[in-house]
């Protein structure tokens, strides 16, 4: 008489809680994959954000030959800015062609005139109760002497908690009476104090993120801020009157 075998109710438990342990580990390990993942892409779309600001500002601001907006303001007056929704940029950059005759419709020898406006526009919130984020807008528009004109409209970067942009007055040099060789014509004034000039823009960038649910920290966004100035190089273009 043959006999059947069988598990005995002491291997079956032993494997349930082998299987249960390898479970729980692929469960873990799964997840924390997948929460380091989510965390990488916040972190790179966050960082692709700021250098977008980065390249395309700078490169707006560097080129422009007339900043038409913001308007200079005092040293002293600069802590008080604050983000604002709209227009916070406008500057143009206008490009000579020496081969055309000073009647252009454009004024004078200028072929084309680029305006760059960006803008801020507040996000959608799915919580009223949460603080309000903005996004960035490039707009772009090209106008041709031929009366062409062609625009553009981009998002640079979102979940902006706070951005602003301004330029400084700078304060002229104080004449002083010269009593002596060692002594100077003009008191210099350093930078903190006479201001920095029109043709530099000072930016500051807060953007906010959302914490995993996982994260440890109690705080539920963190926050990531770019301090940043751009030079204006362009060579202003007076039109003959």
């Amino acid at each position: 008489m043959k006999t059947k075998k069988a598990f005995t109710l002491v291997e079956i438990f032993i494997v349930v809680i082998l299987l249960s342990l390898i479970l729980y580990f692929a469960y873990r390990v799964f997840f924390s994959q997948t929460r380091a993942v989510t965390q990488t892409i916040d972190a790179l779309h966050t960082n692709e954000g700021l250098r977008k600001v980065l390249a395309f500002m700078g490169d707006d601001i560097r080129e422009a030959t007339r900043i038409v907006k913001p308007t200079p303001i005092n040293l002293e007056d600069a802590s008080s800015v604050e983000t604002t929704t709209g227009s916070i940029l406008i500057v143009q950059s206008s490009e000579i062609d020496p081969r055309i005759k000073f009647d252009s419709p454009l004024g004078g020898q200028i072929s084309q005139i680029t305006t760059i406006e960006y803008e801020l526009e507040p996000m959608s919130q799915k919580n009223s109760d949460s603080p309000l984020r903005y996004k960035l807008i490039r707009n772009a528009t090209i106008e041709e002497k031929n009366g062409e004109k062609s625009r553009q409209r981009q998002t640079l970067a979102d979940n902006i908690k706070e951005f602003v942009v301004y330029r400084t007055v700078r304060k002229p040099f104080t004449a002083q009476n010269v009593d002596s060789i060692n002594e100077r014509i003009i008191q210099k004034i350093p930078l903190s104090e006479a201001g920095t000039g029109n043709s530099l823009l000072h930016v500051k960038m807060t953007v906010e993120r959302n914490r995993s649910k996982h994260d440890r920290n109690k705080a539920k966004v963190y926050t990531v801020t770019m301090t940043t100035s751009f030079y204006k190089r362009g060579k202003e273009i007076f039109l003959h009157p």
